[in-house]
């Protein structure tokens, strides 16, 4: 192959590769107007009193983490977050081999409800999405205690959702 084929060659994959990243860009679709968020003590309806606390603090340290957004007080926070921990569920799903009536491992889901508003604009955002997040708890005869031990990953995974639906607002009157 002669030189020049070889460069022809080359730009071709190279305008072939950049037309592939040609929607891509860096950064949140979430407008920069929206990314004050005020973060309220999450309600909890469960059986579980400190997973609320436990779920809230974990989304706000994810929100700080991943950065788009800020936390602010109700009063300086154009975006205003109420999540209502709705359930936590749990699915056997391996048993004791010495008895198969006892499950030693669970599926267990955390459920939330996600409600967002402007306060801006008055305009609600988000309207109690269903969140949830699902781990294995390992309960070894002790199911309770199983549940305390998963429950802080189980939050962190809920917290991640959580800012995944976050980064879905795209709103055109937050421009």
């Amino acid at each position: 192959m002669t030189p020049l084929a070889r460069l022809a060659l080359t730009l071709l994959a190279l305008a072939t590769l950049g037309a592939g990243c040609a929607g891509y860009h860096l950064g949140s679709p979430v407008p920069k107007g929206l990314r004050t968020v005020h973060v309220p003590a999450f309600e909890n309806s469960t059986e579980y009193p400190m997973v609320g606390a436990m779920a809230a603090q974990q989304f706000i340290d994810a929100l700080i983490e991943e950065g788009t957004f800020e936390p602010a007080d109700f009063e300086h926070a154009r975006l205003r977050v109420q999540v209502v921990i709705s359930g936590v569920g749990a699915d056997a799903i391996s048993y004791d081999r010495n008895n198969t009536i006892l499950p030693d491992e669970y599926r267990l889901t955390l459920r939330a409800r996600l409600y967002a508003y402007d306060a801006l604009t008055g305009e609600t955002l988000i309207n109690g999405k269903p969140v949830s997040a699902s781990d294995t708890a390992l309960t070894r005869n002790d199911f309770q205690t199983g549940v305390m031990d998963t429950l802080p990953r189980l939050s962190r995974k809920l917290a991640q959702n959580l800012l995944l639906e976050l980064h879905a607002i795209t709103p055109a009157s937050a421009n």
